[in-house]
């Protein structure tokens, strides 16, 4: 049995996207409706929070030492040590109901970003590309909750779900114009197994993906084999992350945000951060080109 701890010192809402930064040794991640991106360093416990002026989906730290971070009013960047935020590209979406939700960097430095529909009773949100020149590309329609964003070891494989429907896809990538094709099923989870939520790929490209609503991380071989779930101590994970100088430590986000009392008092723990060690190590992510 793996031995989950939580981390002390972090509480939230809605904690996603945590991303490991080798450079400086700490974790970072999101409060989506606090709303804040924290940083977390393990050395210290200490935990530093930035507010930010709207939800905040995701993010990703830039080649220049910087951030770009994905908030409901669009994509900025931001710069930690004066707290400046600069609009990059504008929401092409209603404000009042779609906010932008999961999304990372692929192996060239192209951020990629889903969309969700808020209400939930509609597939109006999408998958974007925010390439290095500033350009902001839709790829993918008809989407509710973009989740489980993930590319292969190569590169050459971009993985996708849209939570309701607990589907993962994978896309062939273009490794030259970050474009996609070749749409096809990667993994159905189960009732049992949980809703696709924040995913992320390790160095043997096995696919680990939050299994919200069950209360575990399940991992996928690269040809769509389930082979591990690690229970976490709250009924909703929302994303795991590799970390750690041997990248082997995981670190997993849950939420408590909405959820009713009855079920809060029987998983506590939710809206904290936990870590597990893992045989595999993971991939450090790539950095926004632009």
């Amino acid at each position: 049995m793996t031995d989950v701890r939580r981390v002390p010192g972090i509480d939230g809402e809605l904690l996603e996207c945590p991303l490991w930064c080798p450079r400086e040794s700490v974790l970072w991640l999101v409060d989506i409706v606090a709303p804040a991106l924290n940083r977390y360093d393990p050395a210290t416990s200490g935990v530093r929070r930035y507010a930010m002026p709207a939800d905040i989906g995701s993010f990703a730290l830039a080649r220049d030492g910087g951030m770009i971070v994905a908030l409901r009013t669009g994509i900025h960047r931001f710069d930690p040590a004066s707290g400046r935020l600069a609009l990059l590209v504008a929401a092409d979406y209603d404000q009042k109901t779609v906010r932008f939700n999961d999304g990372r960097c692929d192996r060239q430095g192209r951020f990629f970003v889903g969309s969700m529909y808020e209400p939930r009773d509609a597939a109006r949100g999408a998958l974007y590309r925010l390439d290095p020149d500033g350009r902001l590309a839709r790829l993918v329609e008809d989407v509710t909750i973009a989740n489980g964003l993930a590319f292969s070891p190569d590169g050459r494989i971009a993985y996708f779900a849209d939570s309701p429907t607990r589907q993962v896809w994978r896309f062939d990538v273009d490794l030259a114009t970050g474009a996609l094709s070749n749409r096809r099923p990667f993994a159905t989870l189960l009732e049992s197994q949980g809703r696709p939520d924040g995913a992320t790929v390790d160095a043997e490209g096995g696919y680990w993906v939050a299994g919200i609503d069950a209360g575990v991380v399940h991992r996928f071989r690269p040809d769509g084999r389930h082979d591990r779930a690690i229970a976490v101590p709250s009924r909703w994970p929302t994303m795991p992350c590799f970390g750690g100088a041997d990248m082997k430590d995981v670190y997993v986000t849950s939420l408590r945000h909405r959820r009713p009392a009855d079920q809060l008092a029987a998983s506590p723990d939710s809206g904290g951060l936990f870590v597990f060690r893992s045989d595999v190590p993971g991939l450090v992510e790539p950095r926004f080109a632009g």
